[in-house]
Order: C-alpha cells, then sequence, then structure tokens
C-alpha cells in the first residue's frame, strides 16, 4: 500500500517544488504527473507548516507569461471545488451554485480560501499496514462516502468582503466572474 504525505523539508525548500506547472498551469502535460489528491496533500502539508500560498503562486506568476498567469486562477479554482464539495461541482449553496460564487472573489480571497481549505479539508491520518506497523497517510476528506460540503470559510470570506466594501453593489461584485473568468484576464 502507497500512503500520501506532504514533501518533509524546511519552507524555503518545499516553496521550489510547488511553485511549478504541476501545480499552477493545468493546461500542459506536467498537470498530469501527480493526482489532484497528491497535489492538494502536498499543498495541504505546505500551508499547515506555515507556508504562504499568495507568496508561492506570486512568484510563479512573475516568471510565466500571461497564459500561464491566466491559468493560475483555475487550478485556484478547481482545488477549492475539490476541498468544498468533492467530485460534485455542480453543488449549490445559499440558491446560488458554489463555483460561481468562487468565481467573485479576488485574488487576496481566493488564495485565502484555498489555504483555509486546505487546513480543514485535508488530514493526517494513522494507517496500519499488513504486518500492524503504523504509517503517516493523509488523506482529502471530499474523497469519503459520508462527505458533506462545508462552505463556512466561504461564508466567512463573503461577509468580510461586504463589511469593508459596503458601498459595491452585488451587480459590480458579481461581474467580477464575467470578467476574470469568462474573458480569462489573469487575476494575477
Amino acid at each position: 500500500m502507497k500512503y500520501e504525505t506532504p514533501f518533509d523539508l524546511p519552507l524555503n525548500e518545499y516553496e521550489g517544488l510547488i511553485e511549478t506547472n504541476q501545480y499552477w498551469d493545468d493546461s500542459g502535460d506536467e498537470a498530469n504527473w501527480l493526482t489532484m489528491d497528491q497535489k492538494l496533500i502536498r499543498l495541504a502539508g505546505f500551508v499547515q507548516k506555515g507556508g504562504d500560498l499568495a507568496k508561492v503562486i506570486t512568484n510563479f506568476a512573475e516568471t510565466h507569461d500571461d497564459y500561464k498567469r491566466k491559468r493560475i486562477q483555475f487550478c485556484v479554482g478547481s482545488y477549492i471545488l475539490k476541498l468544498m464539495a468533492g467530485d460534485k461541482y455542480t453543488i449549490t449553496t445559499k440558491g446560488v451554485p458554489l463555483v460561481d460564487r468562487i468565481k467573485c472573489l479576488n485574488k487576496e480571497e481566493l488564495v485565502e480560501l484555498l489555504s483555509e481549505e486546505l487546513k480543514r479539508g485535508v488530514i493526517k491520518t494513522e494507517k496500519y499496514d499488513k504486518d500492524y506497523k503504523t504509517h503517516e497517510d493523509w488523506e482529502v476528506l471530499s474523497n469519503n462516502d459520508d462527505f458533506r460540503i462545508n462552505d463556512e470559510n466561504l461564508d466567512a470570506i463573503e461577509r468580510r468582503h461586504w463589511r469593508e466594501n459596503p458601498d459595491e453593489s452585488y451587480t459590480t461584485y458579481s461581474n467580477r466572474s464575467i470578467y476574470w473568468w469568462n474573458y480569462s484576464n489573469s487575476l494575477w
């Protein structure tokens, strides 16, 4: 049995390993070198060690062309959806499809949501092998049969946004998804 674990490295070395196309460009061959779960487990390990995802993504964006910068938000969005809804991407919360709520977030809010979901949605467990030896194993909770959607982190970010921007209209807020996602403009 193969046990999934994050990298056991200092944060500065860890950053270099996740600051790659495998994690932030879903259009190339490198994106398929790891499974979604492997990526989430490694990203969760980084965040749970105190790593700064915003810094990693910004560094990646600064060293890549506009096309790859546009792909970052789609990777971040797919990670969030997997963590929040598992394979049920069409889930509706508060009467609005989950993906539409996520697409209204700015890049800081998006990275904050991903970081919080990685902390909540990927856990370390102990597994026993056939010889009854324990092994560390990390698991993505949304893969479990009894998984239920949890949008508390998204709710908190949205509430804070509205408290900080009381004069912003809902139309302006919701039009972010059209500009940043439908027209494939880069948040980064």
